[in-house]
């Protein structure tokens, strides 16, 4: 049965690979058969397929995404630990990200050497400042009213007036409901409410029951939907190379920023966070990394951090990461654990600051790379979300965002593999958080129970 089982699961992956490459090359021979652009109306029915299963996973990552965390945390208040180790891990690895982004672009410059580029994009702007951002932050953690948490976000609106040389500081404040889903305001809504349900033992014993319940049904239908995943990514991609007018020449006038930005995600995915888990563990990390092959091709075919998270449960289940951790660490970790976006959008704010040729102090960019680290906590794991926050953390500093659309041309292709760096980030941290979760609780074994002289199990 385990033999059919990873078989099936072999064909899946195979199926996906087989989708993205197919998707790739429709894409290019459409796009070489055509002397005229491809119309917008002609690349929406192209790319219809794939958008019904990507409204399929957003309908089902609500439920999905509450059901679990309730679930996981019914039980934190006796295994505390993991959700305090958690916190540890998404802080160092954002530390090593921050870290990482700045170095590499002050070394390499990747803006400097594009000074003379004269490409221009008239993107609607939101201004703000960086404690704005904070602020909205803290706004959307704790959401006044959990259905429009279901639907809109809180953002801080600066309304610019008249006189232009009025400081941005005396700016009349507003604020909007934009459109996305609150994940962070649900997330910690869940959290609240698993531990109000562990913490009245007996009485909660039916809301556990019906989460857990709701949990595993969610998970059966997203399974069911994974199914589809070689389909909707033949089509996605394929549509979004058509939507591309010359992509070879984004790549060759973007092909310094690009290294730096790969180079960072590299780094980052397969040196830094495996010594991490090595230090922690003393075990090779890679023995993870090869098995997240199912997560990873979802991941590079659908761009969507949330849109993995059965199939990267279902990865952990077979690493042998209990149960109890994976269903708490992979949705928290799609929600706030964010270091490819993080290093990707760093790594794009400095990027435009040397563009524009402005000389920024080392400690302000530091905490430019802060902003926008903070910025992406609670940000919604869907395609293409990332470069609306870097223009408004670009904005937020006086920094004009207008050269965001030279990111914005290669960010759909860079997205995929910064989701992808977010599930070795997740796997990683759910191995060394089972590890020493393990560790403990062997070692807590002695403490709780001893034999009595007759043999009998007592109290200790």
């Amino acid at each position: 049965m385990n033999v059919l089982r990873n078989v099936l699961r072999q064909k899946l992956i195979l199926r996906t690979i087989i989708g993205v490459c197919a998707g790739i090359i429709l894409g290019v021979i459409l796009k070489s058969c055509t002397s005229q652009p491809w119309s917008e109306r002609s690349t929406m029915y192209l790319k219809f397929p794939g958008e019904l299963f990507m409204r399929l996973v957003n309908c089902l990552i609500l439920p999905l995404v509450t059901a679990s965390i309730v679930s996981a945390t019914c039980n934190l208040k006796k295994s505390g630990q993991i959700g305090v180790m958690a916190l540890y891990y998404y802080t160092l690895t954002t530390i090593l990200g921050i870290t990482l982004s700045v170095i590499l672009v002050e070394t390499i410059k990747p803006g400097e050497r594009l000074k003379n580029e004269n490409v221009v994009s008239h993107n609607s702007t939101t201004y703000s400042m960086t404690v704005d951002t904070i602020l909205d932050l803290f706004r959307n953690l704790v959401p006044e009213n959990i259905v429009n948490a279901c639907l809109n976000q809180y953002q801080t609106v600066l309304e610019k007036p008249g006189n232009e040389s009025v400081p941005i500081q005396e700016w009349k404040v507003s604020h909007k409901n934009a459109p996305g889903t609150n994940v962070l305001g649900l997330v910690f809504f869940s959290l609240i409410l698993g531990l109000a349900i562990g913490d009245i033992d007996a009485k909660g014993e039916p809301l556990k029951k019906f989460f857990n319940s709701l949990s595993e049904a969610m998970m059966k239908v997203m399974n069911w939907a994974i199914m589809i995943v070689p389909i909707s990514v033949l089509f996605l991609i394929s549509a979004k190379i058509l939507e591309v007018e010359d992509f070879s020449a984004v790549i060759k006038r973007l092909g310094i920023y690009m290294l730096t930005v790969f180079s960072g995600l590299f780094i980052q995915g397969f040196v830094l966070l495996p010594l991490v888990y090595f230090i922690c563990t003393r075990q090779s990390p890679y023995k993870i990394i090869f098995q997240l092959g199912p997560a990873f091709v979802t991941a590079f075919g659908t761009s969507s951090s949330t849109a993995t998270v059965p199939v990267t449960i279902a990865c952990f289940e077979r690493i042998g990461i209990p149960n109890k951790i994976s269903k708490f660490i992979v949705p928290i970790g799609a929600t706030i654990n964010m270091d490819g976006i993080a290093l990707y959008e760093s790594i794009g704010a400095i990027f435009i600051i040397q563009l524009h040729g402005l000389q920024f102090s080392l400690f302000r960019i530091i905490i430019i790379s802060i902003t926008c680290t903070v910025s992406c906590i609670g940000a919604a794991g869907l395609p293409s979300g990332g470069y609306m926050m870097l223009i408004m953390v670009l904005n937020s500093v006086g920094v004009p965002a207008e050269d965001v659309s030279l990111i914005i041309a290669i960010d759909w292709f860079v997205d995929r593999f910064r989701t992808t760096l977010n599930i070795i980030a997740d796997a990683l941290g759910a191995g060394i958080i089972a590890h020493y979760y393990e560790k403990n609780r062997r070692s807590s074994i002695p403490e709780e129970t001893e034999l009595s002289a007759s043999g009998e199990v007592v109290s200790a």
